[in-house]
């Protein structure tokens, strides 16, 4: 719905240029009332549509300049047109560690915005109507305070898809990261508990220090910390010691 909305838009906005010149053209001015209308599309016309494959392939270059050592490039596309009828089309591109747009200006120069896939919340993608005009929005959406995430409406749907899924699996391989972490920090805190670890006071009887692990790690199923079936893994682990 929202490339139908764009075309929308910028056909009524030209209906309103040609409604004005026809109107003018009622003045003494007569003819000359045309290049009212005429002047604003042959620039529109040139700056937007003209060398359009060229400025595409420039952005490409600039996005592929900013790549660091090691980065590869996953998937990659340039908005669809409708989209950017009074702008330049943007850039989109994920990469080995990252999601990358490329903002550019309608009289040159560019903007980058980046983000790192430890630092994606979540991804969504949406299709538009008339997808092959059209194609999809994607969104990533940050854990970063203050920073409002990448959105990019109009990605061709091929590119948009297997940006989509590439996003996904990073963003629940960094939450079982995130995880497994603060599993690893909350058994720190109560006292050093690790599978397969032996943990308590050096010199303390065996049979104490498997029990006290034991009552650990049952405070910890008890937190919520570790599920059931870690609580029995742990108290395998350490009943299989003594």
């Amino acid at each position: 719905m929202l490339g139908v909305t764009e075309i929308m838009k910028a056909l009524g906005l030209w209906a309103l240029v040609a409604l004005a010149a026809y109107g003018a053209s009622l003045s003494p001015l007569g003819g000359w009332a045309w290049l009212i209308l005429i002047a604003p599309l042959a620039a529109w016309i040139g700056l937007v549509f003209v060398g359009a494959p060229a400025r595409a392939a420039k952005a490409e270059a600039i996005l592929a300049r900013t790549l660091m050592t090691g980065e590869t490039v996953t998937a990659q596309a340039i908005q669809h047109r409708v989209f950017a009828l009074f702008r330049r089309r943007t850039s989109l591109a994920i990469t080995s560690s990252r999601v990358v747009a490329v903002h550019r200006g309608l009289l040159g120069g560019f903007r980058m915005a980046d983000m790192q896939w430890k630092d994606l919340k979540d991804v969504r993608i949406e299709a538009n109507m008339l997808e092959g005009l059209c194609g999809a929005n994607l969104a990533f959406d940050t854990l970063v305070a203050g920073y409002a995430g990448i959105a990019v409406p109009g990605v061709p749907s091929g590119p948009a898809t297997e940006m989509y899924a590439k996003a996904q699996y990073e963003e629940q391989a960094w939450e079982e990261k995130r995880r497994i972490r603060s599993l690893e920090e909350t058994r720190a805190a109560s006292g050093g508990v690790t599978i397969g670890g032996h943990g308590g006071e050096a010199g303390a009887p065996a049979t104490e220090r498997m029990v006290d692990e034991i009552r650990k790690a049952k405070e910890l199923l008890d937190s919520g910390a570790v599920s059931d079936a870690e609580f029995q893994e742990m108290k395998a682990k350490i009943l299989g010691r003594a």
